[in-house]
């Protein structure tokens, strides 16, 4: 070698950060042209050891990898400079390459420059590396972690893979995308990021929980061989191509020789796309790619042009990059533009398969790859053909023949799923395309969740076999792909929300449902298509129909029932954007006319609440194994109310104000329950509990009831007899005398006229005392009423303040004790009303059940709480008992009161009490509400073993009983129950 001063370097600025910390000091200096300088450890350069190989370090010759060098013109770099990485093969292992390889050559010569580019610089990288530290990755300054990486940039040049396409034949099928250079052909490349080198070692698995042996190990299903771990923390594959001589150091790098010819792998669209049993798979992913001009490619490509005597490619022709609409993309940003309309992408891929460089969010870009599960050609020919689970979509997408019938057949295949809609291919994809390989090795299949995200289903039995008995198993150098042979196909194609994803007249609940999934328009952000996808669970979701939302019987909006002129609501689908948009109308209540003739257009973010409402009333969630019809009454996802009669469905609104029922047009079994498409929205109740309770023309029978209630005397007598001024609550800063209140407004609280004080955005039942029940308690029972307590007061209300003065020892005694009765009076009023209202909604129905989804029991019953609570702070109970079409409840007393329609009494009144943003008059949107069933009772229920409500100022003792009543009255005041 000549003597220049490229031979006299610090070893640390010639090998580079890798040497140092292990093999020499980074200070020695080496005169290597000096004899005797050259440390043993130290060869000659990459070049020289590769064109004389010393067998004490590698194994065989290198004369086809030699002239790879030579030919590319490379000598002189791998001579003289460094630092560089070299995965050489012997000539044994070109051998064996020429003998069988895809690229079609038998020997060097038949090898064209791009694939001897592709052979050479795929096995190079541009940094020296040895093998054990190939799994680090940088943390900042001189700082590293280990066992992270698990791949490398190749020197592999992006212009070197620039094919002409020269037609249709060879682009992505049902694709507008493409449709402009069907005839013209197209310069493309797969991608224009550089090729990565994936390798496996020893200290990277081992850090991220990769099964290295054993049966079935993480390693051997992915390489089809056990790990050979005979050179210990050095033991690295590249690929799948094991590393058998590691660590040769030469003066410009190192040497890791391997045992096979390293050919990189494209990325994995590529793989997918150019398998030959993964075609039809392909066909759904290049339903999502699209070709991208590349200046930067086509001037340093025409530039090689030039240098190499060629004409270069005019600008007006370009170079092209595939890429793949998706969240995640290369430039570090989220790519989902439509190419052609400019829009946003409303169904992309999770992330771009063919994106050379990918790697996981949030990752080191060097220490992941993706994971591809790949159904085969047969296991798609199972799905899709009649008697596959998928079947279905083909009868409603695909082919159809002179009387509409589906033309489901092996020969038309391919042009049926190509008929599949965006809407169903891209779950589909996604639901196989994991992001993570480090987090989805067969060990971790368990783990893996589908689009419900609950567990795939993936077993190493799901793998397709090779002829040799080896599991199925591609490395792209951007992820692992596993062949499949089954297709797991997302659970949303068979949830009760299915159908919207095939019915085009069921796009307004198909977005609203999704909703807060990628890019959708609304803003709720519900993401209900997760909730409706619970496999567990057992739905019956009623579905209307597009032309239902714009049909006579518009929706009307809760928000604006308390409006002056309240009004209905039309959803539509925009014919340009396609999203959901929503017209408004005003309409008279009495007669339900329209008043509009022009609908106005609102914002639809302006009514998300009542597009919450509407899927939460549309949803009922029943027992496993029951189907809807064996009962008339059913609660909503949110605790509503809906009474289903064999073909149709109704709630309060339409009740109440004698509307036609919504009526199923057709029905979906599905595997977690029953879609109900239906012609038009169910119309939720309208009524509150105090407007029915105080309906004096429709229920007279309540007026009593309402005296109690409802007294506008209340505050001042308990303000009397506690004899001092009730204070004021410390966070509302109202009267603690509200507390006693059954019904209030305003603060906060803002219902169509009053809201019951008791109620929490819960489902309750209200017993309700008529006439007879009510006048029974106060004559037979002792209850008391606001006028006894009201002639408590009277008799001691002076007109002139002297007559106080003059009040004698005995009748101040006397005064207090009625005060104290006073007091006793209105804490068993207050018990007396409180007890009447139990949580959970029961409804008089064939069989008579609760919230929690189990049968009352017929003979034992169920207890449920009511809203009142003891002396002692407990919340009383009821018990109630169901039975075929009545139940009956039973008190403290022991007494039994039968719940039914039978005996002319109503039952079964739908109420909710809205709580809207504003006062009913100015309120714009829903922002909680409490349901409840109303029953009329003909005799009243008694908290009370005795049933007596006057043991309080009655019998012996009484001073001291009326004593306790007021501690138990204060009680309740301050604990605000």
């Amino acid at each position: 070698m000549k003597s220049n001063n490229w031979g006299k370097l610090a070893l640390g600025a010639l090998l580079g950060a890798t040497l140092c910390g292990g093999l020499a000091s980074c200070q020695d200096t080496y005169d290597l042209d000096e004899p005797g300088n050259r440390p043993d450890w130290l060869g000659y350069s990459i070049y020289e050891t590769l064109k004389k190989p010393e067998s004490t370090k590698l194994s065989g010759t290198f004369n086809n990898y030699v002239r790879l060098i030579d030919d590319l013109g490379y000598r002189e770099t791998l001579e003289r400079t460094g630092s560089k990485t070299l995965f050489p093969a012997n000539d044994e292992a070109f051998g064996r390459f020429y003998a069988d390889n895809q690229m079609g050559v038998h020997s060097y010569e038949d090898l064209t420059e791009s694939q001897k580019k592709l052979i050479f610089y795929g096995s190079m990288l541009d940094n020296a590396i040895l093998t054990e530290m190939l799994s680090n990755v940088s943390a900042g300054g001189n700082n590293v972690i280990r066992g992270q990486a698990m791949k490398h940039q190749t020197t592999i040049n992006v212009i070197d893979s620039v094919t002409w396409i020269p037609d249709s034949t060879r682009m992505p099928e049902n694709n507008r995308y493409w449709d402009a250079f069907h005839k013209k052909g197209i310069y493309i490349v797969s991608d224009a990021t550089r090729p990565m080198m994936i390798h496996f070692t020893k200290e990277q698995m081992i850090a991220n929980n990769i099964k290295l042996t054993g049966d079935d190990s993480d390693f051997e299903v992915i390489t089809g061989a056990p790990f050979d771990d005979k050179v210990g923390q050095r033991s690295a594959y590249i690929f799948r191509d094991r590393v058998i001589q590691p660590d040769i150091t030469c003066m410009n790098g190192y040497i890791h020789q391997v045992e096979d010819v390293l050919v990189p792998m494209g990325n994995v669209a590529e793989l997918i796309r150019t398998g030959q049993d993964s075609k039809l798979f392909s066909r759904m992913l290049e339903r999502f790619s699209y070709p991208v001009a590349n200046g930067t490619l086509l001037r340093q490509y025409n530039d090689y042009l030039v240098q190499n005597g060629g004409t270069p490619i005019p600008d007006s022709v370009g170079i092209y990059q595939r890429r793949y609409l998706s969240n995640r993309s290369q430039g570090g940003n989220t790519n989902k533009t439509d190419p052609i309309t400019q829009r946003t992408f409303q169904y992309p891929l999770k992330f771009d398969p063919g994106w050379n460089t990918y790697y996981p969010d949030q990752a080191n870009q060097i220490a992941d790859i993706a994971a591809m599960f790949v159904p085969t050609d047969k296991a798609m020919e199972e799905y899709f053909l009649p008697g596959g689970e998928g079947s279905f979509l083909i009868d409603v997408f695909g082919l159809k023949d002179g009387n509409g019938n589906p033309v489901n057949d092996r020969e038309h295949l391919a042009q049926n799923i190509d008929s599949l809609s965006i809407e169903v291919v891209q779950p589909f994809l996604n639901n196989l395309m994991k992001p993570s390989f480090v987090g989805t090795v067969p060990s971790k299949f368990s783990g893996i969740m589908n689009d419900a995200q609950e567990p795939l289903g993936l077993t190493l039995s799901a793998i397709n076999r090779q002829p040799d008995g080896k599991y199925d198993v591609r490395i792209g150098n951007n992820g692992v792909i596993y062949m499949l042979n089954k297709v797991f196909a997302p659970d949303q194609f068979v949830s009760v929300y299915a159908p919207t994803l095939y019915s085009e007249n069921l796009q307004i609940m198909k977005q609203a449902i999704e909703d807060g999934k990628d890019n959708t328009n609304i803003g709720m952000g519900l993401n209900f298509y997760a909730y409706l996808m619970a496999m567990k669970a057992n739905y019956a979701l009623f579905l209307p129909t597009d032309e239902a939302f714009a049909s006579p019987f518009y929706y009307v909006d809760p928000a604006y029932l308390g409006h002056e002129i309240p009004r209905v609501l039309k959803f539509d689908i925009d014919s340009i954007t396609k999203n959901v948009v929503c017209e408004t109308m005003t309409y008279d209540p009495v007669t339900r006319e329209i008043l509009d003739s022009i609908p106005n257009r609102t914002a639809i973010a302006n009514v998300t609440s009542q597009l919450q409402d509407i899927l939460d009333y549309h949803t009922i969630v029943l027992r496993q194994g029951e189907q809807l019809g064996l009962n008339r009454y059913y609660k909503t996802k949110h605790g509503g109310e809906i009474r289903f009669d064999r073909d149709s469905v109704l709630s309060g609104g339409q009740i109440d104000n004698d509307l036609e029922a919504s009526h199923v047009t057709q029905v979906y079994t599905e595997k977690n329950g029953v879609a109900y498409v239906i012609d038009h929205p169910i119309q939720p109740t309208q009524q509150s509990v105090y407007a029915i309770l105080n309906d004096s023309v429709n229920n007279p029978q309540f007026t009593l009831f309402m005296d109690l209630c409802v007294d506008e005397r209340q505050d001042e007598l308990m303000q009397w007899a506690s004899e001092e001024l009730i204070g004021n609550d410390p966070i509302t800063k109202r009267p603690k005398t509200e507390r006693f209140h059954v019904f209030v407004t305003g603060n906060g609280n803002y219902g169509l006229d009053y809201n019951v004080n008791y109620f929490s955005s819960y489902n309750y039942t209200v017993y309700a005392p008529n006439n007879t029940a009510m006048t029974r308690a106060i004559n037979n029972y002792g209850l008391p009423t606001w006028d006894k307590v009201q002639e408590l007061y009277d008799k001691w209300d002076f007109e002139d303040p002297e007559q106080e003065l003059e009040l004698t020892d005995e009748e101040r005694e006397e005064r207090e004790t009625d005060k104290l009765k006073a007091l006793a009076m209105i804490t068993e009023i207050n018990a007396f009303i409180r007890y009447h209202f139990q949580n959970t909604s029961i409804y008089v129905d064939n069989i008579v059940r609760s919230d929690n989804l189990n049968d009352i029991n017929t003979t034992v019953g169920e207890e449920f709480s009511t809203a009142y609570t003891s002396e002692l702070g407990v919340k009383q109970r009821l018990t109630v008992v169901g039975g075929s079409n009545e139940f009956t409840v039973k008190d403290a007393c022991g007494q039994q009161i039968k719940i039914s329609g039978a005996n002319g009494l109503k039952v079964n009144l739908m109420a909710r009490d809205y709580v809207f943003d504003q006062t009913a008059r100015r309120a714009t949107k829903i922002n909680t509400s409490s349901f409840a069933v109303i029953h009329e009772l003909s005799s009243s229920l008694s908290p009370h073993k005795t049933r007596r409500y006057d043991s309080y100022w009655t019998g012996d003792n009484v001073r001291e009983r009326l004593k306790a009543a007021r501690k138990t009255f204060l009680n309740q005041l301050n604990s605000g129950f």
